[in-house]
């Protein structure tokens, strides 16, 4: 619980630090995210769909900060348990993330992000070390990102890939 409540208000502290710096270095954001289950995680669900909220506030041209959270389900297969066919129940991710992005081109960019995710599910939470290397494009109100989503905790990861659409609604407009 610690750890969650450090996380939480350095989030916090960043977005306020953040909007109190000039205006168009920061944007805000939200959209939808697809996810394909990859390993051993393809194996208990087939798809996950959610949202994301983000924040990403612009230090240079080709520099800026991260901050990303949200909610996915991800849908529960039908397994084969003892010769019985049992539907499992949905898994639901919460992210909590902070990263850099790296702008090689006005619009394109490449980033990772770390940080702590829950797995929800079965009336029980569990939470790991959780990172999200990304590319994407950036546009004036939107924006897209290929993630590749890893969960790690004693020795063994779970992982998805995501595809995220995000629709800018606050902050300065078009990456330059």
């Amino acid at each position: 619980m610690k750890k969650i409540s450090l996380a939480l208000a350095f989030m916090a502290i960043s977005y306020f630090g953040a909007n109190a710096q000039a205006p168009d270095g920061f944007q805000a954001g939200g959209g939808i995210r697809l996810s394909l289950p990859v390993g051993d995680f393809s194996d208990i669900s087939s798809f996950g769909i959610g949202g994301e909220l983000q924040g990403e506030l612009g230090f240079s041209e080709k520099f800026s900060g991260i901050f990303t959270t949200g909610y996915s389900s991800f849908l529960g297969k039908k397994v084969d348990i003892l010769g019985q066919s049992v539907k499992l129940d949905a898994t639901g991710y919460i992210p909590i993330l902070a990263g850099v992005r790296v702008y090689p081109s006005a619009n394109f960019f490449i980033g990772g992000q770390i940080g702590y995710g829950f797995l929800t599910g079965g009336g029980d939470s569990e939470g790991a070390f959780n990172y999200q290397p990304q590319v994407g494009y950036n546009a004036s109100n939107f924006q897209i990102a290929l993630n590749y989503n890893g969960l790690s905790k004693d020795g063994s990861t779970i992982s998805h890939i995501a595809l995220t659409g995000i629709f800018k609604f606050g902050g300065g407009g078009e990456k330059k």
